[in-house]
């Protein structure tokens, strides 16, 4: 009996799961920085001590909601990556993001994790973010008003957290939303008049829309090294609907280039409309993460 009791004792004890690690906080060590690129906006932030500095940054290409954010450093190499997902929470009362990262290196930093659709608000459901047979909608622009309520990002795994003590995040946001205005304007595009558009340009039907886009896609040119890419299109959308032009963004294969806007180009598109409800020229975004290794393909439009 006694030989039993211990038994148990130590198989409860191997059952116990092990407590979490405490989170490693991380004060700002930089004030924010903006980086306007020629085709994306970037708000960069240092944390942590100067002889161990972490890097954090918020990237967007497209005016909205969602943004890629990466994080590198000494304190976030004890973030393992997961296939079920690494979280992260820009508020405490919100579901995280939950999400498979990317791996990659960052020049001067070493490892680094690459999420690529986060929000401040957390998870939205799959439905919402592939935006199947969504009903229209203005378009999106990160919120100050949520960013004000931030005071930490935190990042993690299954036993370990790392928390950067940002503080409200008005302010930036404020910023990178300028800073996607003037990108706007860059495209040609007037730039005032997306600041009080009533409804973004949009696919009649996204389903058959990105079917398009996916059937003129050479899949066989992408993706050798085996990992996850990015391939992100922009399209110049005509006050009737038309497709005006298209591009690949960050792309250097202009085979690419023409296979996938030849697709883009028989998607069947509402145009944007302006303060008064009038159709006006504007942008289509659409951004495919696509992996080679598994069977599967992320797709999200915008």
């Amino acid at each position: 009996m006694r030989r039993a009791a211990l038994a148990l004792a130590a198989l409860a004890t191997a059952i116990t799961p092990a407590a979490a690690a405490e989170p490693v906080v991380l004060e700002p060590g930089s004030k924010w920085s903006v980086d306007f690129d020629k085709d994306k906006c970037r708000l960069i932030r240092l944390f942590g001590p100067e002889s161990s500095r972490n890097v954090m940054i918020l990237e967007q290409y497209f005016p909205g909601e969602h943004f890629s954010l990466a994080l590198a450093g000494p304190a976030f190499d004890a973030i393992k990556w997961s296939a079920k997902g690494n979280t992260v929470r820009f508020l405490p009362d919100r579901p995280p993001t939950v999400q498979e990262p990317l791996v990659g290196p960052l020049d001067g930093y070493g490892r680094a994790l690459y999420f690529t659709w986060v929000s401040l608000s957390g998870d939205d459901p799959l439905e919402a973010k592939l935006g199947r047979n969504a009903p229209p909608k203005p378009p999106q622009r990160l919120d100050p008003a949520v960013g004000a309520g931030v005071r930490s990002v935190e990042i993690a795994d299954s036993n370990n957290q790392v928390r950067l003590m940002t503080g409200p995040l008005d302010g930036p946001v404020k910023v990178m939303n300028e800073c996607l205005i003037d990108l706007v304007g860059s495209w040609g595009l007037d730039a005032e008049q997306h600041r009080t558009m009533t409804r973004a340009a949009q696919p009649q039907n996204t389903e058959k829309a990105m079917g398009k886009i996916y059937s003129a896609v050479p899949w066989e040119r992408l993706n050798k090294s085996g990992g996850m890419d990015a391939m992100r299109i922009r399209a110049i959308v005509g006050p009737d609907g038309g497709v005006e032009s298209c591009s690949l963004v960050d792309n250097t294969d202009a085979k690419l280039e023409t296979e996938v806007c030849k697709g883009v180009a028989r998607a069947q598109l509402e145009p944007a409309l302006d303060a008064a409800g009038k159709p006006m020229r504007s942008f289509w975004p659409v951004t495919i993460y696509v992996t080679m290794t598994a069977p599967r393909v992320i797709r999200i439009p915008g």
